[in-house]
């Protein structure tokens, strides 16, 4: 299934799911539906997905036409993490009503996603991305943890538990793998 369609089928998902929990009506579902979706650069590893707004005044009363696009990170779509992208869908779409800032109103919002394993998955899902895209990883010889990075250390970094120097190890990795 290509990334648009798979976008598309995520949206069908989390907007009845919306309705039944009393977040959008009917009305709102439908101009969802008309809201543009895309994918965000492959090799992002801070940003998750977004909700990208119409140039215009900053703040202010936002709503679904001054939506130009809700983009999720492609790996979130891949079936390993379907249930993430679906709460990920869901919470741009909080935005894409009008929630634009993540205050306590957008938080208890969020909180009303079924799911909550989707809703924590967050931070596995950012370490994810930072493990796929690194070149090198930092090991400790003494304690074996490991630092996933894109630069060598070259000895100038310390384990932060044994305070022995850590060692470069490539990772056999050039560029952002395809998975």
């Amino acid at each position: 299934m290509r990334s648009h369609s798979k976008l598309v089928h995520i949206r069908e998902q989390v907007l009845p799911v919306m309705i039944d929990i009393g977040v959008i009506n009917l009305s709102q579902a439908d101009g969802l539906r008309m809201v543009p979706l895309g994918t965000i650069r492959r090799n992002a590893t801070r940003m998750h997905a977004v909700c990208r707004y119409h140039p215009g005044p900053r703040g202010g009363d936002k709503g679904i036409d001054d939506v130009k696009e809700i983009a999720i990170h492609p790996v979130a779509i891949e079936d390993d993490w379907q249930d993430y992208a679906q709460f990920l869908m869901y919470h741009e779409m909080l935005h894409a009503i009008g929630y634009v800032r993540h205050d306590r109103l957008f938080r208890d919002l969020e909180a009303r996603w079924p799911d909550k394993n989707a809703r924590e998955a967050g931070p596995s899902f950012g370490r994810h991305l930072r493990e796929r895209a690194a070149r090198w990883k930092w090991i400790c010889p003494r304690c074996e943890r490991e630092h996933h990075r894109s630069r060598r250390s070259n000895g100038r970094y310390l384990c932060r538990v044994c305070k022995v120097k850590l060692i470069d190890v490539p990772t056999g990795q050039t560029h952002d793998a395809a998975s």
